[in-house]
């Protein structure tokens, strides 16, 4: 495992080091094109991203951005075991709970798509985890969080460290991304890239995906020593993408959602097993309560597909299937004035509006 740690400043820009990278080739581009195996034709546009339409009302009008930060494997009580200052600090700003749910199958492209989605993996058709090499590219049968918001006139980006997120770059939707080719990165040359994207083009959504923790969790074993080093590591990539958004003035209009896919147990993830299921979700923000752990609102329990609600709910954007499993985690508002805590707001089944 690299040891980079020290290369990750929280009050400094990280220099750019991709051509030094493992990750070599990952593509860091405006390029939409998706070749696969056997491919003859470059894929027609998505059609979730016509008609184009405008965001609606949003709740806290300050938040004109989102990024979600997915740490591929981090189990809840092992970033509380960790040294992880930096989001020990955004949970101080923000809401935020340890009990958090994947979805049943704890496996990271499923996982991945529901929270991108807001369905459970049976509706979105990917409930496989391996990049397939097919004659033609595969897609979720739902729209993404990339796709509403590119038709809601939002751009978009994705970093992340596993090749299999080609799943997220169905052509016209991504503006910016860093996705490798073939095989997994470190966290290191994921937040580097990541830093590069904001700082050059400030995307309005995007996904930040660090693997370097499930990575080490299937080598070495969750809760060893080397993946405690790890969850540090990814701790400090958290600082460095809040210190880039603090340099450039984009804390005050950025919601920040930090979550994982799955924890783990052993040297594996997968159903059936809380230590797999159970994941953290914190969210920071203008108009987001500090210090808040959503625990206390006893009937509140946070699912993935919560974070693509939630997130098109704080941009505006209204729900892309009218029975989707998700629903906005509305405990996180700050509380108005002359009320103790806002009720717990998670309906079984959503209203066609949010």
């Amino acid at each position: 495992m690299m040891k980079y740690l020290s290369r990750f400043v929280a009050s400094s820009v990280l220099p750019a080091l991709l051509l030094l990278s493992p990750c070599f080739g990952a593509d860091l581009s405006e390029s939409n094109a998706l070749t696969t195996t056997g491919a003859t034709t470059k894929p027609a546009l998505s059609p979730f991203i016509r008609p184009k339409a405008s965001p609606t009302t949003r709740p806290v009008e300050e938040i004109r951005r989102a990024m979600v930060v997915s740490i591929d494997g981090l189990r809840p009580d092992l970033l509380l075991r960790a040294n992880c200052p930096n989001m020990r600090a955004l949970m101080n700003r923000g809401a935020f709970s340890m009990w958090a749910r994947t979805t049943p199958n704890s496996i990271t492209l499923p996982s991945h798509i529901s929270m991108m989605t807001g369905v459970n993996p049976r509706r979105h058709d990917i409930e496989w985890n391996r990049d397939l090499k097919t004659t033609e590219p595969l897609y979720p049968r739902v729209p993404t969080l990339f796709e509403v918001a590119k038709r809601h006139g939002y751009t978009t980006a994705v970093a992340a460290g596993k090749d299999k997120f080609d799943m997220f770059d169905r052509p016209g939707v991504l503006d910016w991304k860093f996705i490798p080719k073939k095989g997994t990165c470190d966290t290191a040359d994921v937040v580097e890239a990541a830093v590069q994207i904001i700082r050059e083009h400030k995307p309005d959504v995007m996904l930040v995906h660090l693997p370097s923790v499930d990575s080490v969790g299937h080598m070495k074993g969750w809760a060893t020593p080397a993946q405690i080093k790890a969850i540090e590591q990814a701790d400090a990539a958290v600082g460095a993408l809040i210190a880039t958004l603090d340099e450039l003035k984009l804390t005050d209009s950025t919601l920040v959602i930090i979550t994982a896919d799955h924890g783990g147990a052993g040297r594996n993830h997968g159903p059936d097993d809380p230590r797999s299921r159970h994941i953290p979700w914190i969210a920071v923000g203008p108009g987001i309560a500090h210090g808040v752990d959503l625990t206390i609102y006893a009937k509140l329990t946070i699912n993935t597909e919560d974070t693509f609600a939630t997130t098109c709910w704080m941009l505006g954007i209204p729900p892309s299937v009218a029975d989707l499993d998700g629903v906005p985690v509305k405990s996180i508002l700050q509380p108005k004035i002359g009320e103790l805590l806002y009720p717990s707001t998670a309906p079984s089944k959503p209203p066609a509006s949010w």
